[in-house]
C-alpha cells in the first residue's frame, strides 16, 4: 500500500476520533493531527504530480487550520471551563458507529462518479475526502456539544479540502487561500457564539435551547 493511501485512511480514523472521544481537548488535539496529516498528504500531492499550488495550499493550511484553529478552540475550552462533552444524540458509543457506517456507506456509492471526474484518480484517497465530509456532517446531526459541531464543521472542510486537492489542484492559488482564510472567520464566529450560548444556557448543549425551537 502507497503512503498516500495510508495516510487517507488516518485521515478516516481520525475523523472517527474526532467524532467518538468524550474529552474535548482530546477531539480537538487529534483534529490537529487529522490536519497534519493533511498537509503531509499536499506536500506529497505537489511533489508527485508537479502541483506548486498545493504547496502553497499546505504552507497556509498548516498555519491556519494546524496551529490557529486548535489554538483558538483550545482557549474556548479552558475560557469556558468544560472538560467533557453532554451525552450525545444515540449515545456516545451506539453514534460513532452510526455515523462511521454510513459514512463509509455514501463514501463507497459516491466514489464512482468522483474517481470519473477527478484529476487524480485514487480510490482510497477519494473515499476518504468523502468519508471525513460526511463525518462533519454526522457531527452536526448526532453531536450536542456547540464545542463538537465546531470540530464538525472543521471536520467536512477538510473533507472538502481534500477532494479539491484531488479533483481540481490546477485551481488558482486565491481559490485555495479564500477556502482556508474562510475557515478561520468560521470558528471565531462560532466560538463567540458558543460563549454567549453557554452564558444564556450554562451549559455547551444544543439541545437544551428548546426555547429556539419554532
Amino acid at each position: 500500500m502507497q503512503t498516500l493511501d495510508i495516510l487517507a485512511i488516518c485521515m478516516i480514523v481520525t475523523s472517527l476520533a474526532v467524532f467518538g472521544l468524550r474529552n474535548l481537548k482530546a477531539s480537538v488535539g487529534v483534529y490537529a493531527i487529522q490536519t497534519l496529516i493533511l498537509v503531509s498528504i499536499f506536500f506529497m500531492l505537489s511533489s508527485k504530480f508537479n502541483a506548486p499550488q498545493l504547496s502553497t495550499w499546505a504552507i497556509v493550511a498548516f498555519f491556519t487550520k494546524v496551529l490557529f484553529v486548535p489554538t483558538i478552540l483550545f482557549w474556548l475550552i479552558k475560557k469556558l471551563g468544560v472538560v467533557s462533552e453532554d451525552e450525545p444524540v444515540a449515545g456516545f458509543f451506539v453514534s460513532p458507529v452510526i455515523a462511521m457506517g454510513f459514512s463509509l456507506a455514501c463514501s463507497m456509492s459516491i466514489n464512482p462518479i468522483f474517481l470519473e471526474f477527478s484529476l487524480i484518480k485514487d480510490q482510497i484517497m477519494l473515499l476518504a475526502a468523502v468519508c471525513v465530509f460526511m463525518m462533519g456532517i454526522f457531527g452536526f446531526m448526532l453531536r450536542n456539544s456547540f464545542v463538537k459541531q465546531i470540530l464538525a464543521y472543521c471536520l467536512f472542510e477538510n473533507g472538502i479540502h481534500l477532494s479539491l486537492a484531488l479533483m481540481a489542484y490546477n485551481s488558482h492559488e486565491l481559490v485555495e487561500l479564500g477556502i482556508l482564510t474562510d475557515a478561520i472567520f468560521a470558528v471565531i464566529i462560532m466560538s463567540v457564539l458558543a460563549i454567549r450560548f453557554y452564558k444564556a444556557y450554562d451549559s455547551l448543549d444544543t439541545s437544551k435551547a428548546t426555547n429556539l425551537r419554532g
